[in-house]
């Protein structure tokens, strides 16, 4: 009888097929195709967009380039700090950007698809790479340590900067209130310095101590009462009621003077509240935090002149291409080299599902693709469809895009390119269990680690290579890939006698094209 231990019989350490997500998938460059021209990858300032359906490769490309600039990362010297990563691909923080989008709109899901695709802009885009930056750049400068501390330090000293970073976790980052009270008291400055306050308190003090001197010489207080009884009695003659009833138009007076100020006071903080509701409003992406101490916050930064549009010109920016190029020059003053944006996995939003939402995802690709956003550089982004699908192979999306100055692929896999990410597959789990052996001081002549193991073209002795290759080519996705030769493996393993038979390839393949959406 044959054995039925596949994996000892093919020299296997496990399946090499099981892993059908890029997360799951060790990233090792033995086992993945890499493509030539993003063999030997690091990190520069070329813009990559891909386009391929699900399965088709982009999540482990993304990761792939992900890992290049974690070693960039790993090997600075000095101050710097490498490259600051936002991943909007984290679970949760494109739901959130488009959930508090969706409240913005009042928009429910019967009409989401229109009304997203009406009022959606490149701007938002940014606003969710600008919520993810200063959410973690927060959650950094508040920590206890040194690196918090050295953040803070940097940001005291230049004062435009600091400004910058107050207004953008007030308005971008998802945190609590107390992080936000925290940041000010580290980074508002007093009005006044201790000395400027000593020398204020000693004037006050002097001046008083002259006047009682003053007081209780007899030349000088003559001269001032006679001062004041000319003054009272030329008012009195200007305002006759004045010297019939003195108190009545003391209180009168007074009450009017109370009025106007407070009038005065909630006409200011009026404003300063809608100065900050404005900023606030322009942000559609991230729930308001509350506006009062945002507005106070606007009266220290702030002219009162200072309008909300002037505020946000000069602190947040207003092009897409101006709002990166100034959150660059924080990250860069905080020991950063530069900005690094990925965003992957769209359709794994529920709001962005291009099957219940496919307006919706177009509308999502098309504010990506403008080239005032991706000539900014260091981006990278993955979308789970073709350029066709996605309708950006018109015009007018051709003019903004300018596809011709960035890096841009459609994912499409050959039959040849299939087999041989199927034989890497298989080879480098060979090369796995070879390996774990010598670790374990295990002998060569071992069975599990023979040198006479079956090869990945032993599996289709029974298969001719014409229609081998036929088979291949109803591929179109790795993942559809695996999913067969997840089903061969059973199927071999079912039927350790009868080998690999053609109607088996039939069945294989007919299953990953089911499986595989």
């Amino acid at each position: 009888m044959a054995p039925t231990d596949l994996l000892k019989t093919l020299g296997l350490s496990r399946n090499p097929f099981t892993d059908r997500t890029a997360e799951k998938t060790n990233i090792d460059p033995l086992s993945l195709y890499i493509h030539s021209d993003l063999r030997g990858f690091r990190p520069n300032e070329t813009t990559y967009i891909f386009f391929g359906r699900r399965g088709s490769g982009k999540t482990t490309i993304r990761l792939q380039i992900q890992e290049a600039y974690k070693l960039a990362n790993a090997s600075v010297t000095g101050t710097s700090k490498g490259h600051f990563i936002v991943d909007m691909a984290t679970p949760g923080h494109m739901t959130a950007c488009l959930t508090t989008f969706q409240q913005y709109l009042g928009a429910g899901l019967d009409n989401w698809d229109a009304s997203f695709s009406e009022a959606w802009r490149t701007s938002d885009v940014v606003d969710c790479i600008l919520s993810y930056t200063a959410t973690a750049l927060v959650k950094k400068v508040t920590k206890p340590d040194e690196e918090g501390r050295a953040m803070l330090e940097a940001l005291r000293s230049d004062p435009r900067i600091s400004r910058q970073f107050l207004l953008l976790s007030h308005l971008y980052a998802r945190t609590d209130t107390a992080s936000l009270a925290q940041i000010r008291r580290a980074l508002l400055l007093p009005r006044y310095t201790p000395g400027q306050v000593s020398v204020a308190v000693a004037i006050g003090v002097s001046s008083v101590a002259g006047v009682a001197a003053l007081s209780k010489n007899d030349d000088v207080s003559c001269f001032v009462g006679d001062q004041a009884t000319w003054v009272q009695g030329k008012a009195c003659e200007a305002v006759p009621l004045l010297g019939t009833h003195p108190k009545l138009v003391a209180l009168g007076t007074s009450a009017v003077g109370l009025a106007a100020s407070l009038y005065y006071l909630r006409w200011r903080v009026g404003r300063a509240r809608s100065r900050a509701e404005v900023l606030q409003r322009g942000v559609r992406v991230v729930a308001s935090q509350p506006v009062e101490p945002l507005a106070a916050l606007l009266a220290l930064l702030f002219s009162s002149a200072d309008s909300a549009e002037t505020i946000r010109a000069l602190c947040i920016g207003d092009s897409a291409h101006q709002k990166l190029e100034l959150l660059r020059g924080l990250v860069q003053l905080l020991g950063y080299e530069s900005l690094a944006v990925f965003g992957d996995c769209f359709d794994e939003v529920t709001l962005l599902d291009p099957v219940r939402f496919p307006g919706a995802m177009k509308a999502f690709a098309r504010e990506v693709c403008r080239n005032d956003l991706l000539n900014f550089g260091r981006l990278h982004f993955f979308f789970p469809d073709s350029r066709l699908a996605l309708d950006l192979n018109t015009d007018r999306t051709l003019k903004e895009a300018r596809f011709d100055r960035h890096f841009v692929r459609d994912l499409a896999w050959s039959r040849h390119q299939l087999e041989e990410l199927a034989e890497r597959r298989f080879r480098a789990a060979q090369q796995q269990l070879k390996d774990e052996a010598n670790s374990q001081g295990l002998p060569s002549f071992n069975p599990m680690v023979s040198e006479a193991a079956i090869s990945f073209t032993d599996l289709f002795q029974k298969v001719r290579g014409e229609d081998f290759s036929s088979y291949l080519a109803k591929l179109t996705t790795p993942r559809e890939l695996m999913i067969m030769m997840t089903e061969m493996f059973s199927r071999i393993e079912a039927n350790p006698e009868g080998g690999l038979t053609a109607q088996d390839m039939e069945i294989a393949v007919s299953k990953a094209q089911e499986q595989s959406v």
